[in-house]
């Protein structure tokens, strides 16, 4: 077979040459506009750069996520060695990532180092002592007190473990609480011959505690004085001490040979109210079969008055207001 002429194969060549020409125009374009329409989306969707906030402060990164349009969220806390207690650790997407407004920003903070510095509480007291180491993770252990001159009643004396060991959280620190400087001892005084209402005046102004008063029916000592006491004349004493008195009655109806038993009576108090007026008072003890007036007179606004009633037979106590009822007390015996 005859071959074809040159002519027409220089013809097939040039115009394959321009059909591949075209093609590849036409993938060119298309590319530039494929980049040219994604880079109008993206732009017209509203982004912006996300911010570094690895080792920031939490409100911090707050602050700026919230200036951006972007949203915060805390996925988690864990203890850190080196990332201090409310700071960011790592951040989800990271720094530098281009993301549309109004998308989330996933943050994990740090609780602090798993062990910390025992702080110093000497010199707080209780409740601020709580504060501190609630702040710091860590809990209250056992309380004990003493007296001491240096540290006000209440304060924080010591504790243990001491300040600035390290320890880990939760770790249960025990405290040594202040009472104050120690009430100074003295004697006890003689209350013998005193009357009741004395002698119960004289033990509050040294602050001793009225113990049991008890009566006995002697003929070798004053009625209504005080015979004994516990602790003694002498006997060293501090003050919140109680003391014991045993009182000298004559009682009606009975022989006074002997020293006889003795028989419970307890301290009866009543203190009027403020105001302007005298009122009359009454104080009535009923018993089973007897009823006794023990106080019958007008007082003024303030004023108490003090009674040794005997508890035998479970005495109910009565106390009238000008002629109202206002306290009923049943005193019962040991």
């Amino acid at each position: 077979m005859p071959s074809p002429p040159a002519s027409s194969v220089r013809h097939l060549a040039q115009k394959t040459l321009r059909i591949v020409l075209l093609v590849a125009l036409f993938m060119a374009m298309a590319g530039i506009g494929a980049y040219v329409s994604l880079t109008l989306i993206i732009k017209g969707e509203d982004t912006v750069i996300v911010p570094d906030l690895v080792g920031k402060d939490v409100l911090y990164g707050l602050e700026i996520l919230s200036d951006l349009g972007l949203n915060t969220r805390v996925k988690g806390t864990e203890y850190h060695d080196q990332v201090p207690k409310n700071h960011v650790i790592d951040q989800d997407p990271e720094a530098g990532a281009a993301i549309k407004r109004g998308r989330d920003v996933k943050i994990r903070v740090s609780r602090g180092p798993e062990t910390i510095s025992m702080p110093n509480l000497a010199g707080l007291s209780l409740q601020q002592s709580r504060i501190l180491l609630t702040e710091y993770g860590l809990c209250q252990g056992l309380l004990s007190g003493m007296a001491s001159p240096r540290f006000d009643a209440g304060q924080i004396m010591a504790q243990y473990p001491p300040p600035g060991s390290i320890v880990s959280r939760n770790t249960c620190t025990d405290l040594l609480i202040s009472r104050g400087p120690s009430s100074p001892a003295f004697s006890m005084v003689d209350l013998s011959g005193f009357s009741p209402e004395s002698a119960i005046r004289r033990l509050e102004r040294m602050q001793l505690a009225v113990g049991s008063i008890r009566t006995v029916r002697r003929i070798d000592a004053p009625p209504d004085t005080v015979v004994n006491q516990i602790p003694p004349a002498g006997h060293r004493v501090a003050p919140g001490n109680r003391v014991d008195l045993t009182v000298n009655r004559s009682i009606q109806g009975r022989h006074a040979g002997g020293t006889g038993s003795a028989d419970p009576v307890e301290l009866f108090r009543f203190a009027l109210e403020n105001g302007f007026l005298k009122k009359r008072v009454q104080v009535r003890m009923n018993r089973p079969q007897m009823s006794l007036n023990l106080f019958d007179d007008f007082m003024a606004p303030g004023q108490e008055i003090w009674l040794l009633v005997p508890k035998n037979g479970n005495p109910t106590i009565l106390v009238y207001v000008d002629d109202q009822l206002m306290e009923t007390r049943i005193m019962y015996a040991d």
